[in-house]
């Protein structure tokens, strides 16, 4: 009798917790450390972003923060994790241009809208570098030496984010060129900087090693301003519509309850103030540029749009 009595007490407990609405959830969120899933190896920018988040994101979020690398196929292992996992809040990820150069690649099986975005918090611009020729000077003699002859730019991986923004950076300038794919950013620009090939699209933390010494790179222009590059101009201010650039943020398998990501919006808001953790996003060449809500969706929008034709283009050739 006691027995069947505990038994049923230790039901009705089991069904009162597993019966508690979202909004239960919610107010009690957190209440176990979260996750961050970085869908790349140690020490890269997505890992850096993720462990420089990790201390004042503790403090704003009053639980622990765990980090972990989740490498492989490009980025596509660790975002497949993230998007199994229980959509509770309690798992994250951080999002970039490769989510959409992934998806247009036909290379995974989710789509762009199976995440829930939460923030954009630095931006990296992609950086147009060449070698140092007496057939150019600035951007408009590239451009122009590329129609006597098509200039070859190295690209880090074929459908990488950094090869598609190479194809729609020679696209709008009007550029005939040669794509010649490398292992990585490391390797393109020592490439251009042997002569080997004639430029290289970079960010700037790889842009500014390059560029140092008498025989390094040329920076032509960049797609936005950087702390790490400051004296480059910029497309717009040369009359080109090239503003890209590359992100990283936060965000969770759809589907989380719209107060869980509010808290989550609340801490990041708080955490990026930071003072340690701008310097380090200084330091890295990243600037912080945080955006969330309407304007955060309307830039996915806007990027998925830009980065989705070209890559299914190169998927197809």
């Amino acid at each position: 009798m006691i027995a069947n009595l505990v038994k049923a007490a230790a039901l009705g407990l089991t069904l009162a917790v597993s019966t508690l609405s979202p909004a239960a959830w919610a107010r009690e969120f957190p209440a176990k450390p979260v996750t961050i899933i970085v869908p790349y190896s140690a020490g890269g920018g997505a890992d850096s972003f993720a462990r420089a988040l990790q201390r004042p994101l503790e403090s704003a979020l009053g639980t622990d923060v765990v980090v972990r690398n989740v490498a492989g196929g490009g980025g596509a292992v660790g975002y497949m994790q993230a998007l199994a996992a229980r959509p509770d809040g309690y798992t994250v990820t951080v999002p970039l241009n490769a989510i959409f150069t992934l998806v247009g690649m036909g290379n995974v099986t989710f789509k762009v809208d199976d995440f829930d975005y939460i923030a954009r918090i630095t931006e990296e611009p992609y950086v147009l570098t060449v070698t140092r020729s007496d057939r150019w000077s600035d951007l408009q003699s590239f451009i122009a030496a590329s129609q006597e002859k098509p200039v070859t730019l190295g690209v880090a991986g074929v459908g990488s984010s950094g090869h598609i923004m190479t194809i729609a950076m020679a696209q709008d300038l009007g550029l005939k060129a040669n794509f010649i794919p490398y292992g990585g950013n490391a390797d393109a620009a020592a490439a251009a900087l042997g002569g080997h090939i004639d430029g290289v699209v970079l960010q700037p933390s790889d842009a500014a090693a390059a560029i140092e010494g008498e025989g390094g790179l040329i920076p032509l222009a960049a797609t936005a301003p950087s702390a790490l590059l400051k004296d480059v101009p910029l497309f717009k201010d040369l009359g080109v519509d090239l503003t890209t650039a590359q992100w990283r943020g936060i965000a969770t398998p759809k589907g989380v309850d719209p107060a869980i990501l509010a808290r989550w919006e609340d801490a990041l808001k708080t955490a990026v103030k930071d003072p340690e953790f701008r310097q380090t996003m200084t330091n890295l060449g990243f600037d912080l540029n945080p955006i969330y809500g309407a304007d955060l969706q309307a830039f996915v929008q806007q990027a998925q749009d830009l980065f989705l034709p070209l890559t299914e283009a190169v998927a197809t050739q």
